[in-house]
């Protein structure tokens, strides 16, 4: 993994830099994996927001696959789209690494310097299998932070992405880049395929999604009752982000969104509820979940002796998760004891 300097340091520069209206210098574009272009959106007679830019990657395996970013695999499984095979990844990028104790007794990952963090979304299998959907966020070394939101052209693997990104916690910008987004993806599939009526609630579904700040809240604790904080039941770590901080956890709250939830058929992973044992509740036909009553959370924690025996492959990708986050907090992973434990 390349320091955040060199030609790492270009590369991120290039990838997320803004439009020339937000007064930073460009960057001649790095031949060959990737291209990225910044621009001043015009839409009628208006003007895209400060900090708005059009953002394209050539090359989407050449940049998240090539040994500068690395997969945050939690013990407790993140929910799919997908049965057969997990479909949600997150890669990390992290620059600065320091820890935040927060009033609540929870130590929590605060990034900084040049750090990118992108959840992947794919679909398919095997060759067929191809990126859909990247929601991700990126701080630069002075401490600006930018969200982006990356489509593919079409619907061939390997296909470039397209999107743009945004300055975060700008209303503004966001609703632009809503707007935006919105009118480029009717154009193209699977939007373009659907029925008038589908296409409109596919895309007010994409731009519900795309609400990075409301749901990337600072240090936000954990859901205790179903939605009651948003979609996501997992708290936050002290830069918004959900998924390194899961990585450093054995036990964590239970997601209720998503089609599938693998901890459901995953022996390593024992569910509780806040007072008492969780149930199985079949919500669709041969579709499982765990439940708690009162719309109470479920709590699922890994056992790491039966993941050793049952699915060495995945431990060894927590681990290398866990390692890449301990060694970049230094003496600073005291705050999370024994999380190198497991790993040997």
């Amino acid at each position: 993994m390349k320091p955040p300097h060199g030609r790492w340091r270009t590369r991120l520069d290039v990838a997320f830099f803004r439009s020339p209206r937000a007064g930073l210098p460009s960057s001649p574009v790095p031949a060959g994996a990737f291209a990225c272009v910044a621009t001043i959106l015009v839409l009628g007679c208006g003007r895209a927001p400060q900090g708005v830019a059009d953002f394209v990657l050539a090359d989407p395996n050449a940049w998240w696959f090539s040994g500068d970013f690395v997969q945050m695999v939690p013990p407790v499984h993140m929910p799919s789209p997908e049965s057969e095979q997990e479909q949600v990844e997150v890669w990390l990028h992290s620059g600065d690494l320091g820890v935040v104790q927060g009033d609540d007794g929870v130590a929590r990952l605060k990034f900084g310097g040049v750090t990118a963090a992108d959840r992947i979304e794919w679909n398919g299998q095997g060759a067929a299998r191809r990126i859909v959907d990247v929601r991700g966020t990126h701080i630069d070394h002075h401490g600006q932070c930018t969200h982006h939101v990356l489509r593919p052209q079409d619907e061939n693997p390997g296909a470039a992405l397209t999107g743009m990104q945004w300055p975060c916690d700008d209303a503004t910008a966001q609703a632009w880049v809503d707007a935006q987004m919105r009118e480029r993806l009717a154009a193209l599939p699977p939007f373009s395929r659907m029925t008038p009526q589908r296409r409109t609630k596919a895309l007010d579904g994409f731009v519900q999604r795309n609400d990075c700040d409301g749901c990337h809240r600072e240090s936000r604790v954990d859901s205790t009752r179903v939605g009651a904080l948003g979609p996501v039941e997992r708290g936050t770590d002290a830069s918004g982000f959900f998924a390194p901080q899961s990585v450093l956890r054995d036990e964590q709250p239970l997601e209720a969104y998503g089609a599938v939830d693998p901890n459901v058929d995953d022996p390593s992973i024992t569910v509780r509820c806040a007072d008492g044992p969780a149930t199985k509740a079949e919500v669709r036909h041969g579709l499982w979940r765990w439940r708690c009553p009162d719309e109470q959370v479920p709590l699922a924690r890994v056992d790491w002796e039966i993941l050793r025996q049952a699915n060495p492959e995945r431990l060894a990708a927590i681990c290398a998760s866990r390692r890449y986050l301990i060694e970049r907090l230094g003496a600073r992973a005291s705050a999370f004891p024994g999380a190198l434990e497991p790993c040997g």
